[in-house]
């Protein structure tokens, strides 16, 4: 009996003798990169004011304006949602006491842009009609199926490859389709690093780069002595 096993993660255990034969379990990886099709972008209003009300009603004047604004550039209003709505009271420290300077009134909307080319267009008249916060920037792929299916078929492949590369290492005749085939995870993507934008330049430059989409497999395959 026998066993090998290496930083790869496969292993070649010579069980029992059965009318199969032996088994080999290796795992196999494949990756496809994709150019996104789409952006999600998190665009706040802050507001400030002594008086809560008056900070409300114009927070609530501004993000109107924005709203109308991104829908303006063809944005449904089905991809406007707002992702948090809050209200704090702000406090100096003063001679080692908390005095009051007013309250900060935040409204974050989440915006999922379709046309990734007008992204750029889109976060820049945003700000220009009173957003103030920019952050949460990422590059999606709008249909992962068929791409994933391609990271599957590819992590097939490489664990074929595997499988055949121990077959030949220890001169033994592989049956080269698994008996078995186990999806580790249903597929596994890697976004563009997230930006955080302070404030916006008069023109904003957004390179969307290139999106991974990962299938890992175990596949257990047949071999003979």
């Amino acid at each position: 009996m026998y066993r090998l096993v290496d930083s790869n993660n496969y292993s070649l255990d010579d069980y029992a003798s059965t009318k199969c034969g032996n088994r080999l379990k290796v795992f196999g990886k494949g990756t496809v990169s994709v150019t996104p099709d789409a952006a999600e972008v998190v665009i706040g209003v802050i507001t400030e004011n002594t008086q809560l009300k008056v900070a409300q009603e114009e927070n609530a004047k501004v993000t109107q304006q924005v709203i109308n604004s991104i829908m303006g550039m063809g944005v449904l209003p089905k991809y406007i949602q707002t992702q948090n709505y809050n209200i704090r009271p702000n406090y100096d420290y003063i001679d080692g006491k908390q005095v009051f300077r007013d309250y900060e009134v935040s409204n974050y909307l989440k915006v999922l842009i379709k046309n990734i080319n007008s992204a750029d267009e889109i976060i820049d008249i945003a700000v220009k009609n009173g957003a103030n916060t920019v952050s949460g920037i990422s590059f999606i792929v709008s249909d992962q199926t068929k791409y994933y299916y391609e990271a599957l078929r590819l992590a097939v492949e490489d664990a074929q490859d595997k499988a055949s590369i121990i077959a030949n290492k220890l001169k033994v005749k592989l049956n080269i389709i698994p008996i078995q085939i186990h999806e580790m995870d249903k597929g596994t993507i890697t976004p563009l690093t997230v930006m955080t934008l302070k404030s916006v330049s008069e023109s904003t430059p957004i390179e969307a780069g290139e999106n991974k989409i990962t299938a890992d497999i175990e596949a257990i395959f047949i071999y003979t002595e």
